[in-house]
Formats: structure tokens, C-alpha cells, sequence
């Protein structure tokens, strides 16, 4: 289904009339990893038509450090990733692009890299011809609209292992979207959460400079936001994911099934309660 989905959403654009991003694709593979096959289609038609449609142009001589945010590019950049992906392989060009790409970690509200990291997971767990093209146009977007985020400061040298620090930072995320509840605060959580799909695809050094990016990204955002302490969150696993689901909105499903991901690994009950939060659920 999600294949399908894959497809069908390649003729969609990747940005709507208003200025929003598309979010079709990063809401049928979280569908798909929540385990909503059944409703990955319904979804797919919901987003094809969403935006122009933009082909890939083969590159030809084509210079990225030039074209590197230059959104008029943006069908030389999808021919590009998807020759490099097609010749080396979706893991090289992750490797190698994906730390290229972290200094602008928060280009359009995370959505550069968000999308990126669903489209890894996606093709890591099943590697078709569908997942590699949606993660060219992940990338080949995320390049296109690129932009170098706030100045990063050098993560501690201690720092062995960047996925707890990952999560601990979506966490505190987490606890400021629940003191203000915003479509921006909400992007500090699932682009965190992201980034924790990613660090198992990059080279440790390029995970470590990535939480630092995200650090002084957080930093920025939630300057002026309260921190709440949530209480123990009392809506189960199971009843959040089908409130978001049964919602129709793509914020609520990505948020969802990132705090389940932050909530297994910590037990932080901030992962809960936001997830309360955006589903309405007391």
C-alpha cells in the first residue's frame, strides 16, 4: 500500500497554493508504521492532487555546490538524487548528503528533513523503486529550499551515544508545545524525532553536529515558550493513534507516532501528554 501510495503522491507537488509543505508522503509512511494500512490509501487520494507537480530533469553538468538553495533547481536537484541513488545506492547518498544537508536542519518548519527521514525509514525496512524515488524528491526538496539554520555550538566531547540526547531534547519539545500549543512548537517534536530516524544512517560525527544544530534550533524556537510538567498521561497507545488517524490531519498522525517512539524509548510522560495534547483526548 504504501508503495502504491509512493506513486500515486509522485505527481503531487511538494508545496500547496498557501505556502504549506505537502504532507502526503510523511503521512501515509506514518500511517504505514502505525500500522493503518487500510486508511494509506484513502490518504494518498487525499494529497495526489495536492500542488504542481514537479518533474526531474537529468542534471547533466550539474555543479549541487552552486544550485545548493536555489528552489528554481528544484527538478535539477530531483534528477540529481535520483541518479546518485540509482548508481550508489540509497544508504551512500544518505550518508554522504544527509550530513550536507543538517545545517538546515529547520528549512520549512523541519520539513526538509522530516520528510527525509520517513522516506529512510521506509526504504530501510523494504527497498522498492517507490521508497528510492520518494527519497530523492525527500532530499531533492530539502536541498532545493536549503538554508544554513542558527549557528550550531560544538556538541560536548562526552557525548557517546546522540540518540538519548535526541530524544531528551524532544522531550523538552515536547513539554513546551504543551505549555503552548502550536503548529510551530508541535515541528520541534516530530523534526527531533526525525532526526533520530537519521543518526542510524550518518557517520557519528555527522549525528553529533546534528544535535547541536537541533539544540540551537530549539533554543530559538521555544525562547519565549513556559515549560509545563505534565502529570502521567491516562489515554492508551492504541485510542491516541486511532484519534489521530480518524482526525484527517497529518500533524496529529506524525506527532502521535512520534511521541509513541520517544514514549517506548524513555517512558517520558511529556511524549504522552503531547500526543493527548494534539488528538484532544483528556
Amino acid at each position: 500500500m504504501l508503495d502504491e501510495a509512493y506513486e500515486r503522491l509522485g505527481a503531487s507537488g511538494f508545496e500547496l497554493p498557501n505556502g504549506f509543505v505537502n504532507h502526503g508522503p510523511m503521512a501515509c509512511e506514518a500511517l504505514a508504521f502505525l500500522d493503518f494500512d487500510d486508511d494509506v490509501d484513502v490518504w494518498a487520494s487525499r494529497f495526489a492532487q495536492a500542488g504542481t507537480a514537479v518533474e526531474p530533469t537529468p542534471p547533466g553538468r550539474f555543479e549541487w555546490q552552486e544550485a545548493l538553495g536555489d528552489y528554481r533547481r528544484l527538478p535539477e536537484w530531483l534528477g540529481y538524487f535520483d541518479e546518485a541513488i540509482d548508481v550508489d545506492g540509497w544508504a551512500a547518498v544518505v550518508e554522504v548528503w544527509v550530513p550536507r544537508l543538517l545545517p538546515g536542519l529547520v528549512v520549512a518548519l523541519f520539513h526538509g528533513e522530516i520528510r527525509t527521514a520517513h522516506a529512510v525509514r521506509s526504504v530501510s525496512i523494504t527497498d522498492t523503486p517507490p521508497r528510492r524515488a520518494e527519497l530523492a524528491r525527500a532530499l531533492g526538496y530539502w536541498a532545493a529550499r536549503y538554508q544554513e539554520g542558527r549557528p550550531a555550538h560544538e556538541p560536548p566531547e562526552e557525548i557517546a551515544d546522540v540518540r538519548p540526547a535526541v530524544i531528551v531534547a524532544a522531550a523538552d519539545g515536547a513539554r513546551h508545545y504543551l505549555a503552548h500549543p502550536s503548529i510551530f512548537d508541535l515541528h520541534g517534536v516530530t523534526g527531533a524525532m526525525a532526526l533520530e530516524i537519521l543518526i542510524d544512517h550518518i557517520p557519528s560525527p555527522a549525528a553529533a553536529a546534528g544535535l547541536a544544530q537541533l539544540r540551537a534550533e530549539h533554543e530559538a524556537l521555544y525562547r519565549d515558550t513556559a515549560v509545563a510538567r505534565p502529570a502521567p498521561a491516562g489515554a492508551d497507545d492504541s485510542r491516541l493513534a486511532h484519534a489521530a488517524v480518524s482526525s484527517g490531519d497529518p500533524h496529529q498522525v506524525k506527532l502521535v507516532e512520534a511521541c509513541r517512539r520517544g514514549w517506548q524509548a524513555t517512558g517520558d510522560p511529556a511524549f504522552a501528554a503531547a500526543a493527548e495534547c494534539v488528538t484532544g483526548l483528556p
